[in-house]
């Protein structure tokens, strides 16, 4: 059975960079949110930390996952 995954070097050139930066954007949401929820005192915010951290830590979500605790997972002040 022969798979159907392609070698990085035979992508168009347009699609790697549209992988390398969907790649770099997804790693800056995961960062932001990660530091914003390790300096967010508990109570402001939505849910259990010890939930939110490794989920958006280990979870691979294209960036849902981030852009989901910064617009829903946070208290306003």
């Amino acid at each position: 059975m022969k798979h159907a995954t392609k070698k990085w070097e035979k992508l168009p050139p347009a699609v790697r960079t549209a992988l390398a930066l969907g790649g770099m954007a997804d790693a800056a949401l995961r960062v932001y949110a990660l530091v914003d929820v390790a300096r967010r005192p508990e109570a402001e915010v939505k849910g259990s930390k010890a939930v939110w951290v490794p989920a958006l830590a280990l979870v691979s979500s294209m960036g849902l996952l981030p852009c989901a605790y910064l617009k829903y997972g946070r208290r306003t002040r």
